[in-house]
């Protein structure tokens, strides 16, 4: 079998880039080739791995490819228009649907291209969503229910030595430094003019946390930190003011990640926080769950089994919960050791089965 991905491919890494990454490692142990098409400038012709050079050059390219599935990530409104082509042109397609983005799509389109996608995507062979919720929501626009799958986007991460290599030494001497670590990830960015990863919030938890005799520290891997906007720079600079003026230094390490993934730390950390104010799922959830780490998430989506909820943007609920957890430590750590946290992995290989036998 031969699968064609199309999507982001680390460097650098993201959740999405991440995801193909880690299913290409799955695939190639079980000998099926996989080839990936990366939105991203990283390419290395010996791995498969080969960069767009633009979106136009992708599309008739694709046209010209041979292969038994094309899975796309892409969240690319002009190739999910064209999703349907690949289709009649006799290609078995498969979208994967990370997050929010078809949502954010559907809601910024006039009704013409609103029309155009939908119909598009009614088209393919298969929609891969990573929660239910958006599964959902595909079903109420007419989507047939044997076109739909929820498949959650988390694979277990494969250990490799280098991957720990990366992390900068000061980060290891900030984290070997702490009694009570806690971990979070994400980029500086908004959504209804609100921190979406909820930077603002671990701050403000920490603060408050160590001003009532906690002895709690923060790690926040900050990611994309040089395609930050304009506004985006402002607001980061007045985070790190706030740092400084609450006397946190020694306390939050703001991370600036550039080409690692975020296993390594989750693994030497007490607590895993993501206080996002909307998500797909939270993959970084479920890879903190599987190190047996203890994880709050914000009730925006469906979390990975064994996650802990706080109410969206309440600093007082994800207090509580925290506050809870440091002093139940080991209660909720042997919780966790009772979950399966199984990979997704092998369902998704099923799914490509499923339509490569159809040929």
């Amino acid at each position: 079998m031969k699968v064609i991905q199309v999507g982001p491919y680390p460097p650098p890494m993201g959740g999405i880039s991440v995801h193909i990454k880690r299913i290409k490692f799955y695939l190639e142990k079980q000998n099926i080739d996989c080839i990936i098409y990366n939105e991203l400038n990283f390419s290395s012709h010996k791995e498969g791995i080969y960069s767009i050079n633009g979106y136009k050059s992708l599309v008739f390219r694709l046209l010209t490819l041979k292969a038994d599935i094309f899975h796309f990530h892409t969240t690319n409104k002009m190739l999910r228009l064209l999703l349907s082509v690949y289709k009649f042109s006799g290609k078995k397609v498969i979208l994967t649907i990370h997050g929010e983005s078809l949502n954010k799509q559907l809601e910024n389109s006039n009704l013409f291209l609103r029309f155009l996608l939908i119909n598009s995507l009614k088209k393919i062979d298969k929609i891969i969503c990573v929660n239910s919720k958006n599964t959902e929501q595909l079903y109420k626009l007419g989507f047939k229910k044997k076109q739909l799958i929820t498949i959650p986007a988390y694979i277990h991460p494969q250990e490799n030595r280098s991957d720990f290599q990366r992390i900068p030494n000061e980060v290891w001497e900030f984290i070997k430094a702490q009694e009570f670590l806690i971990c979070a990830n994400g980029n500086v960015r908004f959504h209804r003019e609100k921190d979406l990863y909820g930077i603002d919030m671990m701050i403000e938890l920490v603060h408050q946390l160590n001003t009532n005799n906690s002895n709690v520290s923060l790690i926040f891997t900050v990611l994309n930190v040089t395609g930050q906007n304009k506004e985006e720079k402002a607001y980061y600079k007045t985070l790190k003011q706030r740092i400084i003026n609450y006397g946190l230094e020694n306390k939050i390490f703001l991370y600036e990640a550039v080409d690692t993934e975020l296993y390594p730390i989750l693994k030497h950390s007490h607590l895993f926080v993501r206080p996002t104010n909307v998500d797909g799922f939270g993959v970084s959830i479920a890879e903190a769950i599987f190190y047996n780490v203890p994880s709050i998430a914000s009730d925006v989506c469906k979390r990975p089994e064994g996650t802990i909820l706080f109410e969206s943007r309440n600093s007082r609920d994800l207090y509580e919960k925290v506050y809870k957890i440091i002093n139940n430590y080991s209660f909720y750590v042997e919780e966790i050791k009772k979950l399966s946290n199984d990979s997704q992995i092998e369902e998704l290989i099923d799914v490509y089965k499923e339509f490569a036998n159809k040929l």
